[in-house]
């Protein structure tokens, strides 16, 4: 956000939580697309509608969905933002969000994810896009700089050090847990996961499971102990 358009908010009385609302709305919304489209309060037999009506737009075994298809999913995940924000409240408002753009996955799903949120809450998102390769530079330099120019950022857990080690994270407020459902995660992904000093920071995106599989017998034969 500006800084000329968060003092302003500040004279006119808002509080911080009233500022950021929107950001986490958003934030809540981003991490709904990509671990659980479902993950709203709502009662079960609604998820469960909801998870049926995405799974009728391509991209699940149906073909490959175009930017329209993401934001009928976006549209379709907005009751939890309509339950906490005016339509149009945030007009004026910008936030930048820094993630990845490889793959054609990451920002480029989250654009159309976020059209109707934005098209709801009169808040305008700058995209800053980045290859892998260029992420860690790229954070690590706004760090050190003390540049930081984005509001909202995609990042893996490795740099969670980096970033709220320093502060520059600002805590998950209780409704955004609510709102998202904690509890619909899958246990890997639970606190201590996303959190810092004890403090949850972070919405979950996605998640990934590395195993590692080996054949005991082989182990054996080759006369290694078992790990």
């Amino acid at each position: 956000m500006k800084v000329s358009l968060y003092n302003q908010f500040m004279r006119a009385g808002a509080t911080r939580r009233d500022v950021l609302k929107g950001a986490a709305s958003m934030a809540a919304i981003a991490a709904a697309s990509g671990a659980g489209l479902g993950a709203l309060t709502r009662p079960a037999s609604a998820a469960s509608e909801l998870r049926a009506q995405i799974l009728q737009i391509p991209g699940v075994g149906k073909g490959q969905p175009t930017d329209a298809d993401f934001q009928q999913v976006g549209e379709l995940c907005l009751e939890a933002t309509k339950a906490n924000v005016k339509e149009g409240e945030f007009a004026g408002v910008e936030l930048s969000f820094m993630g990845l753009n490889n793959q054609n996955l990451h920002n480029v799903l989250f654009r159309g994810f976020l059209k109707p949120w934005e098209a709801y809450t009169g808040a305008k998102i700058n995209w800053i896009d980045l290859a892998q390769a260029d992420y860690n530079p790229r954070l690590q330099q706004a760090i050190a700089t003390n540049t930081i120019d984005f509001d909202i950022v995609e990042m893996g857990a490795p740099f969670e050090g980096d970033v709220c080690g320093k502060g520059l994270t600002s805590e998950m407020p209780d409704w955004v847990k609510k709102q998202i459902d904690m509890d619909d995660l899958v246990a890997y992904l639970k606190p201590p996961v996303g959190t810092w000093d004890g403090k949850q920071y972070r919405v979950t995106v996605d998640g990934d499971a590395h195993n590692f599989n080996y054949r005991t017998d082989v182990f054996a034969d080759a006369g290694l102990a078992e790990a």
